[in-house]
């Protein structure tokens, strides 16, 4: 008990000196009720910001005293169910009486959910994060019979970025730049936090991955083919904004087994690795089924393949990032998010409310050659026509316009103006 309470001393210690630091505003801050009976559940890839949100909502209510652990620290290492009545009562003799407790990285404690059950009974409120999409999904809807309010984190988008940049409207020419500078940074670079001080995040960015795949995937589901599951993840990450085969995957590695594909797919995604999307279709079985994959955070992308200056790779990271917006967007657009595909034609993004598509997204990096311009626009007019959708967008790297087939227009935006404004919702 004694070892407790110096553990939770110390990271009280390092809680109040966090909690002292500015930190940009989040917008997900506005759905944490630390009033509410029901746990608050914040979600995402580690370091992308969950436990700085938590502190966010806890400022916000500096009325409320709080209790802290965390989960993810080493002295922690070897804890059991056992432990964690022990966990509870050194937080009370460091913090007194409490009525939300902070619970970070809370899935590396074990029978951590009826852990949290046996607090909500109590009475307590609580705030949990965690880095496993499934782990406090699944398992909480299991034990917890609908008493958390989930709230997904990703990491900074791109004006995100700028707010902590301190970058203010771009309403002039050297403005303008500056902004453009800070997309080509973030483009290569991403939006995790903490490389943002980071004059070379590469190394950061290597480490982090490898956190994710030990502690994250291979530890939690016991995989015993580290090498196999390495090779696959990376495959699977090198083929952002790709469609994925679990078929292909399996023969290009030699895994007997297409199931331990999906398997290996499904656990980087819970892990936040990766986030997929459904190709569209009539029939909500065939919606059901995963088509393409997107990396988390473009710093992911550049750990993997570099910085390529070929369009067709440049064209990939665009779509990537356009993607994420949408994903951040989520909750503000109201609707669920596909990509399209026919005999003829592929729409990168299809958005859907109540059963009709509302708005097609196309993404190219560049559209100056007569034939790509073509191929993108039509495209966009044949599935309008088709889906009777008349809200048809083309994002570019740089290039700003207006098409029209006679029946329907394009829009075209850079990607820049578009991020900007898509941002204002944020």
């Amino acid at each position: 008990m004694a070892d407790y309470v110096k553990i939770i001393q110390d990271q009280r210690k390092a809680f109040e000196v966090m909690m002292a630091e500015d930190v940009v505003r989040r917008a997900p801050v506005e759905r944490i009720d630390l009033s509410s009976p029901c746990a608050q559940v914040v979600i995402g890839v580690r370091r992308c910001g969950k436990s700085v949100l938590c502190r966010m909502a806890i400022k916000a209510r500096n009325d409320i005293r709080c209790g802290y652990v965390n989960f993810d620290d080493e002295k922690l290492a070897n804890l059991t169910a056992d432990d964690l009545n022990d966990i509870l009562e050194a937080v009370y003799v460091v913090y007194g009486k409490i009525q939300v407790l902070f619970l970070d990285e809370v899935q590396n404690a074990p029978a951590w959910e009826l852990f949290v059950n046996r607090l909500l009974r109590q009475g307590l409120h609580l705030l949990v994060t965690g880095s496993n999409s499934r782990l406090l999904s699944s398992e909480l809807a299991t034990h917890l019979t609908g008493r958390h309010i989930p709230t997904e984190l990703f990491p900074f988008s791109f004006c995100e970025y700028l707010k902590f940049l301190g970058r203010g409207e771009a309403s002039n020419t050297e403005a303008r730049a500056l902004v453009r500078r800070d997309y080509e940074h973030y483009f290569d670079c991403g939006g995790l936090p903490e490389t943002f001080r980071m004059a070379d995040t590469r190394g950061y960015i290597a480490t982090l991955y490898d956190s994710i795949l030990y502690k994250d995937i291979l530890k939690r589901h016991g995989i015993r083919s580290i090498g196999t599951f390495a090779d696959m993840a990376r495959v699977v990450m090198e083929s952002f904004a790709q469609e994925i085969s679990y078929r292909n995957i399996a023969a290009r590695l030699g895994v007997s087994n297409v199931r331990t594909v999906q398997n290996y797919v499904a656990y980087m995604r819970d892990a936040y690795l990766i986030q997929t999307l459904n190709r569209y279709s009539a029939h909500a079985h065939e919606r059901a089924q995963v088509g393409k994959v997107y990396a988390i955070d473009p710093g992911f992308i550049t750990h993997f393949t570099g910085v390529s200056e070929g369009d067709e790779s440049r064209g990939r990271r665009l779509e990537n990032i356009v993607f994420l917006q949408l994903k951040a967007l989520r909750e503000a657009l109201d609707c669920e998010i596909y990509y399209y595909r026919d005999r003829d034609h592929e729409i990168d993004f299809l958005l859907r409310r109540h059963g009709r598509a509302i708005r097609l997204i196309q993404v190219a990096y560049d559209i100056s050659s007569p034939r790509t311009r073509k191929r993108e626009l039509s495209a966009l007019f044949a599935v309008g026509e088709k889906l009777k959708c008349d809200d048809l967008l083309l994002v570019t790297d740089h290039e700003d316009g207006t098409e029209t087939d006679g029946r329907r227009t394009v829009k075209i935006v850079n990607i820049v103006d578009w991020l900007l404004e898509e941002g204002k919702a944020l």
